[in-house]
């Protein structure tokens, strides 16, 4: 659902920089500025929590996916 979520996004966004008179090459570095910008963040923020909370955050995120696996069996099985 978020891959379609955000292929839609991708989709709505491009269809309105067609649809005004903007700078399609400018607002596209703006988006790639910022999106790497985020991520950069984003990469650094995680190399410093992954040094403090490693092990606990792996275990964490691994109970967070067979949850997430679990609900979908269950959803899929009896609803």
């Amino acid at each position: 659902m978020l891959s379609v979520a955000t292929s839609l996004d991708a989709l709505a966004v491009g269809l309105s920089l067609g649809m005004v008179d903007v700078n399609v090459v400018g607002a596209s570095l703006v988006i790639a500025c910022v999106t790497l910008g985020f991520s950069l963040v984003g990469l650094l923020a995680g190399k410093q929590l992954g040094v403090k909370f490693g092990k606990r955050m792996e275990v964490l995120g691994g109970l967070i996916l067979i949850g997430i696996g679990l609900n979908i069996l269950i959803t899929d099985l009896f609803l």
